[in-house]
């Protein structure tokens, strides 16, 4: 049982080619952030109420409501940073994402949602990079005239394992 909705009958309208260019900058931008270690900038692409989530796909078929990571604000986004700097304890690594073309659509809210693949992989200080996580993302988007932002993202992981503590958001 998935508790994803099902595309194929949700009533969607295509996007225009501006519309295509700010989710896919909004994408491209938070990937980049992350990548950079610009962690404080995070929060920054969501809405003030919002909801992230990290969850194995099996979880997600499987109608579980938790995952690994879930925030429900960007207020708790900012308390996740805030303890990923002073508190948490974990050898240092980065991330570099690869992200597929998303599929964008336009909902008759007025919102967006997209789904993209993507591959990140992990290099720890020695220099070893290893493949971290793989996935798609999942998103509902607001486009507004402060610009585009994340009302909700589902990272669903391939892997239900994560072989150290999930510190950065993916």
């Amino acid at each position: 049982m998935s508790s994803r909705p099902d595309l194929t009958v949700m009533q969607t309208t295509p996007v225009t080619p501006d519309e295509r260019m700010a989710v896919e900058a909004l994408i491209r931008d938070y990937a980049f952030a992350l990548d950079d270690g610009e962690y404080e900038r995070w929060p920054a692409f969501f809405a003030e109420q919002c909801f992230y989530q990290i969850r194995s796909r099996e979880s997600r078929d499987m109608g579980h409501p938790l995952g690994m990571m879930y925030c429900t604000s960007a207020a708790m986004m900012r308390d996740r940073i805030s303890g990923l700097r002073r508190v948490n304890v974990f050898e240092p690594h980065r991330y570099r994402h690869v992200t597929g073309s998303p599929w964008i659509a336009r909902l008759p809210d007025g919102t967006y949602r997209a789904r993209t693949s993507y591959v990140l992989v992990r290099t720890m200080r020695t220099g070893e990079s290893t493949l971290f996580s793989s996935g798609c993302y999942e998103d509902v988007i607001a486009l507004s005239a402060s610009g585009p932002r994340f009302l909700r993202r589902e990272v669903i992981c391939e892997s239900s394992q994560i072989d150290t503590l999930l510190v950065i958001p993916i």
